[in-house]
């Protein structure tokens, strides 16, 4: 094969685990009703697979023990998207939470190279990604993390928040999700 086919191949490849991707993520989203969830529990599995995979993630605590009412297995995928974000980029993710009288929020940070201010709306956007060399060189990432994640948040009555984490230096991600969470 000749480098425009290898090239070629490469990018029907990627297509290819960009649709499987979302279309995994709609199916799953579609058939998943709320229902309580203790937070902690849920934020201790996802840590924990990260682990089993190998992950460098470290766990800041004490967990809120609160239960809420939520779609359990979305807000778990969004929280693996953000770790896998920040260990891919920053090869380390920190995970706390808390729960003030109107919202909980799960933060991940990490001490990569964080998003630019004026980048991060596009980096919230499906299929985004801001940097295609660096993307192709950390993993299998078809830039839906982000989008994903804003998008649970949302269903939620929640939002996503991309900052500069303070205390790594790098990306710090908020997931915030109301107390009153109904859907």
């Amino acid at each position: 094969m000749d480098e425009d086919t290898t090239d070629l191949a490469r990018d029907v490849d990627e297509m290819e685990r960009m649709v499987a991707e979302f279309l995994s993520f709609a199916r799953d989203d579609a058939s998943e009703v709320p229902e309580p969830t203790d937070v902690a529990v849920m934020i201790e599995t996802c840590v924990a697979n990260a682990h089993r995979a190998g992950r460098n993630v470290v766990l800041h605590g004490p967990l809120p023990r609160e239960t809420l009412k939520m779609r359990p297995l979305a807000v778990q995928r969004a929280l693996e998207n953000l770790i896998g974000n920040a260990v891919r980029y920053g090869g380390q993710a920190d995970v706390s939470a808390e729960v003030t009288g109107r919202s909980l929020r799960i933060t991940v940070e990490d001490p990569g190279p964080g998003i630019p201010e004026d980048s991060r709306e596009e980096a919230l956007k499906p299929f985004s990604r801001l940097d295609p060399g660096r993307n192709q060189n950390k993993g299998s990432g078809v830039g839906l993390g982000l989008a994903i994640a804003g998008d649970v948040a949302r269903t939620h009555g929640g939002r996503l928040e991309l900052s500069e984490s303070k205390r790594m230096g790098g990306l710090r991600a908020d997931l915030v999700f109301p107390k009153g969470m109904s859907n």
